[in-house]
């Protein structure tokens, strides 16, 4: 709802500037203060910290309830779930950790040409989490591995040499 009362009917007017890298880079709403502070906060850095802290806690509810349990806390047992939480949560903070805290920065009073090295980059750096999601799933599922390596469809694979000995 928020996206679309402020991009469909914007509280301002939009400028663009085609001498820059990015012409239009931000919406005019991010100027207003309330709703640039709202959909900077509640958006995207409120959301990355939900998902990191509520990873750590996944793991954690494991330990104690295997503690509870009185069972042993194998954790090669678990290796394949805290494999796919962490890279899949690595992947997600990477990606959006750098824009976060420089958009914070600038909302904190830094000028606007703090950071604006990393912004360029960092404001594409979230669209890639989308895209490598799916390969970083089928990366930590240890059966498709099985199945790309014996069809011989991964990029790194053994070759097969066979060494041929000629008698003199």
């Amino acid at each position: 709802m928020f996206y679309i009362v402020v991009i469909i009917f914007p509280p301002c007017s939009n400028t663009y500037n085609y001498n820059l890298p990015i012409c239009g880079e931000f919406p005019c709403y991010l100027d207003v203060p309330l709703l640039g502070i709202w959909d900077t906060v509640i958006n995207s850095i409120i959301p990355t910290a939900i998902i990191t802290v509520f990873s750590i806690i996944v793991l954690t509810r494991v330990y104690i309830q295997k503690r509870r349990l009185h069972q042993a806390n194998l954790w090669r047992r678990q290796r394949k779930m805290t494999i796919q939480l962490f890279s899949i949560c690595i992947l997600f903070v990477a990606a959006n950790v750098p824009l976060n805290l420089v958009t914070l920065g600038h909302i904190c009073g830094l000028p606007p040409s703090f950071g604006g090295g990393v912004q360029v980059y960092a404001d594409y750096l979230c669209y890639f989490v989308t895209l490598l999601f799916p390969f970083v799933c089928l990366s930590t599922l240890s059966e498709m591995r099985k199945k790309l390596r014996w069809k011989g469809l991964l990029l790194f694979r053994r070759s097969q040499r066979i060494t041929v000995i000629n008698p003199k």
